[in-house]
């Protein structure tokens, strides 16, 4: 498989005026060679525990944003939703990925805020604006109500993003890595945008190129039989479950499968003819680095390829981070930090 060695450039640039009207012009590089990574699992919204991830990291701030002399940071995307400060998380991310310290790739937050604001060749909103689809974007829909140049700005920048990585000797995407969903993305959309025309054109078909990116930023679900009803930690109602997308399901029960869930599933085994055969990632593949799943205290190291780095920093987790030197997957590599609390004035 061709290699894609990234999806945003390596410096900056930017002009500085000076008192005698002189355009200084500024290039910021990051001097590392590329083969130190600081892989980064869900923000949403919480800015103040990133800069503290950060700064543990060893990154320093500066006008172009965080950087370090000899890593980059790679964010697995879901910068948006639930968290205090949307504006600030999208201001740091999008500094470190424009003055090239950072790659980052986008999350199904970021997919569901794209399609709320874009509008069809009918001018209807992808994401119907209803109740539901409000409070799923609640936190970012109300600090976009209150300044539209930087809503703008930023849902601009998002939809330059790739939606995966294949970096050097590893890869990343937000929920699941599939080969075939992959390769027909890599024909179908082969800039790795969600450009505008691009999501009208997929949210219209609603075909096998929709499925694939939803595979990829929502990970694989098991739809549940018809008698089976559940509901989430929201109150929602959910039709199917997030299962592992790396393993079979044959001869396991509901429980078995399960990833990431916030509800018990039945411990029985799985009716023979309600499973399927999923394509597995073999054990001999690149890593992958995604997040997605709030994992908390179980996020890290699942198997000796993959990777989650979801620390559920949104529903009272913290937030991941792994340090990629190129080496074996090690638990030793992760680095957590708590959530940084607002303190009450008394």
């Amino acid at each position: 498989m061709p290699k894609q060695r990234c999806y945003q450039s390596t410096h900056s640039q930017n002009y500085k005026r000076t008192d005698s009207n002189i355009f200084i012009f500024l290039v910021k590089i990051n001097q590392s060679e590329e083969s130190v990574y600081d892989i980064i699992g869900d923000i949403h919204g919480e800015a103040e525990t990133l800069k503290k991830l950060l700064k543990s990291l060893g990154y320093t701030d500066s006008e172009f944003g965080y950087s370090h002399p000899e890593k980059k940071a790679v964010f697995v995307g879901d910068f948006v939703d639930r968290g205090p400060k949307i504006f600030e998380t999208l201001r740091i991310v999008k500094k470190m990925v424009t003055a090239g310290n950072a790659y980052a790739v986008l999350g199904n937050h970021e997919l569901n805020v794209l399609a709320f604001y874009t509008k069809d060749d009918d001018g209807q909103f992808l994401r119907e604006h209803n109740l539901k689809n409000k409070t799923q974007i609640k936190n970012t829909y109300e600090e976009f109500k209150l300044n539209k140049e930087q809503r703008k700005k930023y849902l601009k920048w998002l939809r330059t993003l790739p939606v995966f990585l294949e970096l050097d000797g590893f890869r990343v995407v937000h929920a699941s890595w599939d080969d075939e969903a992959v390769e027909l993305l890599k024909k179908e959309n082969p800039e790795n945008r969600l450009s505008k025309k691009f999501l009208r054109r997929i949210y219209f078909e609603r075909g096998k190129v929709f499925k694939a990116l939803m595979l990829l930023l929502k990970g694989r679900e098991f739809n549940m039989p018809d008698d089976m009803v559940l509901k989430d930690g929201y109150g929602f109602k959910r039709t199917a479950y997030r299962i592992k997308w790396w393993e079979p399901m044959q001869g396991k029960s509901f429980e078995d499968i399960s990833f990431g869930n916030k509800f018990k599933l039945p411990g029985y085994t799985i009716p023979p003819e309600l499973c399927y055969d999923i394509p597995l990632y073999p054990k001999n593949e690149l890593p992958v680095f995604f997040g997605h799943y709030c994992l908390n205290e179980k996020a890290g190291v699942i198997r000796e390829n993959l990777c989650c780095v979801d620390g559920c920093i949104a529903n009272g987790g913290g937030m991941l981070a792994y340090r990629w030197n190129g080496e074996k997957l090690n638990i030793n590599n992760l680095v957590r930090v708590e959530k940084v609390r607002k303190v009450k004035a008394i």
